[in-house]
């Protein structure tokens, strides 16, 4: 043993009562509470101390001290409730908007800077604005043409951007198939998929009497690949004109044919 500053007698380094845990021993006069015992041993209480690791309680418990850049956290699970719904001004009306700080934690947990980020319903755009403040790439689709007014004001009062958003109405070209061969080359091919059957009435008829037509014409965007072609009877193809497999479904269903 050996005396220390302050009066306090304590066991040497080296001494096996110092290099561990164990009850019957007090740290500065304080005892630990009842039925426990240290921690740890004394060798390291006065490790701790020389660190600057021990904090005070104000009944003169010692405490261990942590600091928050060395503590990991704990890793969020798959409920989330502590982010609340968008509130105040960052409303816009959309009854389905989700908070900026939903998707600002999406996507700076799923993605790194500079990457790709699409919304194929960007609404209300919540996810176009994370997107941008997060330094990401993005691309927003939707039917309406408020998202556009929506994307643009947003980005103008959060970051002054205004004016710099493309907005396309066009329908994009893939470019991942190839150049394809004459559309009209996959008449036999649609013939038996269809079993015979006009692509739009649905009525039976002869090899010779369907057409090979685009569901979504060359004019509106669409591709000569055969995922986009069909075979229409001389009626069906005609009404449809140059409108999409859409509207002509729409037309016949309105004449009650199918």
């Amino acid at each position: 043993m050996k005396r220390q500053e302050g009066g306090e007698w304590e066991a040497d380094l080296d001494d096996e009562w110092a290099n561990a845990p164990r009850a019957g021993w007090e740290y500065r006069g304080i005892g630990p509470y009842r039925n426990r015992y240290w921690a740890y041993s004394q060798k390291k209480m006065r490790g701790f101390v020389r660190e600057g690791r021990i904090a005070y309680a104000s009944t003169g418990m010692p405490r261990y001290k942590r600091y928050l850049d060395e503590m990991p956290g704990v890793p969020l699970q798959d409920l989330w409730a502590d982010i609340p719904p968008a509130l105040g001004k960052e409303r816009t009306g959309y009854p389905t908007q989700k908070p900026l700080a939903l998707m600002e934690r999406i996507i700076k947990g799923s993605t790194k800077r500079g990457d790709m980020v699409l919304d194929p319903f960007c609404g209300c755009a919540t996810t176009c604005v994370a997107a941008e403040t997060l330094g990401r790439e993005w691309a927003g689709i939707d039917l309406s043409p408020l998202a556009v007014t929506l994307v643009d004001r947003r980005l103008q009062d959060q970051h002054g951007v205004f004016g710099q958003i493309i907005a396309r109405t066009d329908i994009p070209r893939r470019t991942d198939q190839g150049k394809p061969p004459p559309y009209r080359t996959h008449r036999h091919v649609l013939y038996g998929e269809q079993e015979g059957h006009c692509n739009g009435c649905r009525i039976h008829f002869p090899f010779r009497n369907l057409t090979v037509d685009h569901v979504v014409p060359r004019a509106k965007g669409g591709s000569d690949h055969r995922e986009n072609l069909q075979l229409l009877c001389g009626a069906c193809n005609s009404l449809k004109g140059a409108g999409t497999q859409a509207a002509l479904l729409a037309k016949l269903k309105a004449q009650g044919v199918n």
